[in-house]
């Protein structure tokens, strides 16, 4: 790990606050885009990062935490269902959900939510379950906490898991040319996507399936992400001409050597990618292990980390708002005992908008300790 010493000169200057309503966070290491840095507090007021110091140039008056260990801005999925409402995220009668909006689906208070802070995940793409050609519109969330984008995406679908007997589309054709007349003739969600207000969330599950997807999206001009794909990474070069990114599918324990090799063809060639989870059916401590095992098979770790934070922040829809400790994101923070890209390293502390939402259960010390 490259440590960064950072001088006051490449900080936000930190403004003059009122004390009382401000909270000044001094890690032992702080994860900013630039790099890991030592000796910075992280300036927090109204739920928001308003600047990043040095320790000397805090008020003399102010109340500085000193935390113990590595302050990093929260993780993002791309791809999830936890804490959805079964009943406003899919309707079985219906293939195209254009007009259907996940963030009502979205249940603040769901216990999935506890789970996911508590591995460091302060946002969620909400994605609609498979199984149709359009789904309706992605939400970024925060567990327990705001709707960040409310229409991020327009669902659509190039899976075969669209095909089903008696009902329509029966073929990739079929699907393709059922995509092809809502965009000549665009209404709902389908008018928003054309006029580019939404940006499109391509699922496809095979190679050809990803080809299929970035062709249509490159015929009608469309910015968004392909999720669901493997072997994504063999198209690298065609992603990166038409500035589609990559949600890469949500890692299982073995047989993950596609998905490792393809996080490594985007990084090679600049195509911004991230990690679906896919809870609640995966433990949301998946999300950091997919990253994690794609570093041992050779992918940089800051490529790796940026996969879970910014990167994601920027294709779910929070650019500048999540994804990163730079002043006037949202203070979605966690604290870990070391390095978040070892496994060996704990979640002691998450806020989401600068509110604690998880403190780990400390260890009590034995007698003879130091308290």
């Amino acid at each position: 790990m490259l440590t960064l010493t950072l001088t006051l000169a490449a900080l936000t200057a930190a403004p003059t606050p009122t004390v009382a309503d401000t909270v000044y966070l001094k890690p032992d290491f702080v994860h900013t885009p630039e790099g890991v840095a030592e000796n910075v507090v992280v300036v927090v007021k109204d739920g928001k990062i308003s600047a990043l110091s040095t320790a000397d140039a805090v008020p003399a008056s102010a109340k500085v935490l000193e935390l113990e260990g590595h302050l990093t801005a929260g993780m993002i999925a791309l791809s999830d269902q936890s804490g959805m409402d079964a009943r406003e995220a899919q309707d079985t009668t219906r293939m195209v959900m254009d007009g259907a909006d996940l963030a009502h689906a979205f249940t603040r208070d769901h216990s999935d939510y506890d789970r996911l802070a508590a591995e460091g995940i302060t946002s969620v793409l909400l994605t609609p379950p498979s199984g149709t050609l359009s789904g309706g519109r992605t939400a970024l969330v925060k567990p327990g906490g705001a709707i960040v984008a409310p229409r991020a995406h327009l669902h659509l679908s190039f899976s075969s898991s669209l095909f089903t007997r008696g009902r329509k589309p029966t073929s990739y054709a079929g699907a393709i040319q059922m995509l092809e007349e809502r965009m000549a003739e665009p209404k709902g969600g389908f008018a928003l996507l054309k006029e580019g207000k939404v940006s499109a969330l391509l699922q496809a599950d095979t190679r050809a399936e990803a080809t299929r997807a970035a062709a249509f999206a490159k015929r009608h001009g469309l910015a968004g992400l392909i999720y669901g794909c493997a072997r994504v990474g063999d198209l690298a070069a065609t992603l990166k001409d038409s500035g589609l990114g990559v949600a890469l599918p949500a890692w299982n324990p073995g047989g993950n050597e596609r998905i490792q090799a393809s996080a490594q063809a985007l990084h090679k060639a600049g195509v911004p990618f991230g990690f679906a989870l896919d809870a609640p059916g995966r433990h949301p401590a998946s999300l950091r292990m997919a990253a994690a095992a794609c570093v041992r098979a050779g992918l940089d770790t800051n490529a790796a980390w940026s996969a879970l934070t910014s990167s994601p922040g920027s294709l779910s829809g929070g650019l500048g708002r999540v994804g990163a400790i730079a002043a006037g994101f949202d203070a979605d923070l966690v604290l870990w005992t070391g390095h978040p890209m070892e496994l060996t390293s704990a979640v002691e502390r998450v806020w989401i908008d600068g509110e604690t939402v998880h403190e780990a259960d400390l260890p009590e010390a034995e007698e003879g300790d130091d308290q």
